[in-house]
């Protein structure tokens, strides 16, 4: 399926310190995380796939030259996923009527998890999408218009999960058990690398 008014945002502008190298060009099968990520994203069809950089942004930037999405710099990207989203919402096309976060270190997320997610979206686009698995809400996650300016508000080392907590009533929670798998340790590197 097709998602012509649904925008997409892929924060890829951190350093990476836990992991000691950049996690947006870490290899899985051959492929940097942060392709893989565009790919899903554009697996959807949507109005656009935004990456946001920041500490290695001229390597992200070639890493994603030849796909579809837009890299947009994000200058204080040094202050945290926050202000990364912030960044990637203000970027979009203003007449979108939702706005998927994808996070690149999410490295066994499908693009049949974002389809089921879209899917959901697009039978009310005024909720909220998550992902949830073991019982937590988390990325990949669709936020409806009404929340892109609680989204720009955004600041420090938190993500968009305070925007989810502020409306409960408001969240339709998708269960999507490759989203409890990501990368920021050594160990969840040899996980990743380990073979078949």
């Amino acid at each position: 399926m097709k998602y012509p008014s649904l925008s997409v945002v892929i924060p890829a502008a951190g350093s990476s310190v836990r992991l000691g190298q950049p996690k947006q060009l870490v290899e899985h099968n051959g492929t940097p995380l942060i392709c893989k990520a565009v790919e899903n994203a554009l697996s959807l069809s949507p109005a656009e796939v935004i990456v946001v950089t920041g500490a290695y942004t001229d390597a992200v930037e070639a890493a994603t030259r030849h796909s579809a999405a837009r890299c947009v710099y994000h200058p204080n990207w040094a202050q945290g996923m926050g202000g990364s989203i912030a960044a990637g919402v203000a970027a979009i096309n203003p007449d979108s009527a939702g706005l998927l976060i994808l996070l690149c270190d999410q490295w066994r997320v499908q693009t049949t998890d974002l389809q089921t997610l879209a899917k959901t979206w697009q039978s009310d686009p005024t909720r909220i999408i998550a992902a949830t698995t073991e019982g937590s809400l988390m990325p990949p996650a669709i936020f409806p218009a009404r929340c892109f300016d609680e989204l720009q508000q955004l600041g420090g080392d938190h993500g968009a999960r305070s925007v989810i907590n502020a409306h409960p009533r408001l969240v339709t929670a998708v269960p999507v058990s490759n989203a409890a798998f990501d990368l920021d340790t050594k160990t969840q590197l040899e996980a990743l690398q380990k073979p078949k």
